[in-house]
């Protein structure tokens, strides 16, 4: 009889050790599978972020400033830069100019713009064509962007070497899948612009 109970109570105690072995199993299993997606996961974020670095690596190297020298308003000129070796095209530079108390949109169009390039545009140099252009037929005769009250960059419209479309601001960088509008009336004349090397430029091509 007391065989028999030990026989009975070891098949319990077996049968209890193969049921804690197979939740065991289960748990182990499960935290596998976990971290496994959890590696996945960070893989593929990880991935998307490298493609993000990959598409902004030649935009985020085209950008603009304004140079004014001890302030004096003669002296003012527009830095336009392309820091990679690779050129980009469709270039816009869309200023708010206040002609006569009023502010107005006016589109420098750049075309392309070449690798490892600073372009400098002195606001004596600039000219608004569209003011009046009727009856006046010499650009030197068009009024000078320097000589306006107040005008500032709204943005700068490029497509990068991948044809992907892009926007810069003063303060942001952003990608878009259209140019913006272009209206084809304010339109800023240039015939003298610098053409200099860009600092911090990689001279050999990728």
């Amino acid at each position: 009889m007391r065989r028999a109970n030990w026989a009975h109570a070891i098949t319990i105690i077996g049968t209890a050790l193969a049921a804690i072995a197979a939740i065991g199993g289960l748990w182990v299993q499960a935290v596998a599978s976990y971290w496994s997606q959890q590696t996945a996961e960070d893989q593929l974020a990880q991935s998307k972020e490298e493609d993000v670095r990959e598409t902004r690596t030649q935009s985020s190297k085209v950008t603009y400033w304004v140079e004014h020298p001890y302030g004096r308003r003669e002296g003012v000129k527009l830095h336009v830069l392309n820091r990679s070796p690779d050129p980009v095209s469709e270039v816009q530079i869309v200023l708010h100019i206040y002609v006569g108390g009023h502010r107005q949109q006016w589109w420098l169009v750049l075309s392309n713009l070449w690798p490892c390039a600073d372009i400098v545009y002195p606001a004596t140099k600039l000219r608004l064509e569209n003011i009046p252009r009727n009856h006046v037929s010499s650009p030197d005769e068009w009024p000078k962007l320097s000589d306006q009250g107040y005008w500032e960059v709204d943005f700068m419209h490029f497509v990068d070497g991948n044809g992907s479309s892009w926007i810069r601001t003063s303060k942001s960088l952003h990608e878009r899948s259209s140019p913006p509008t272009k209206t084809h009336t304010n339109i800023i004349y240039f015939n003298d612009e610098e053409v200099n090397k860009a600092d911090l430029c990689e001279d050999e091509s990728r």
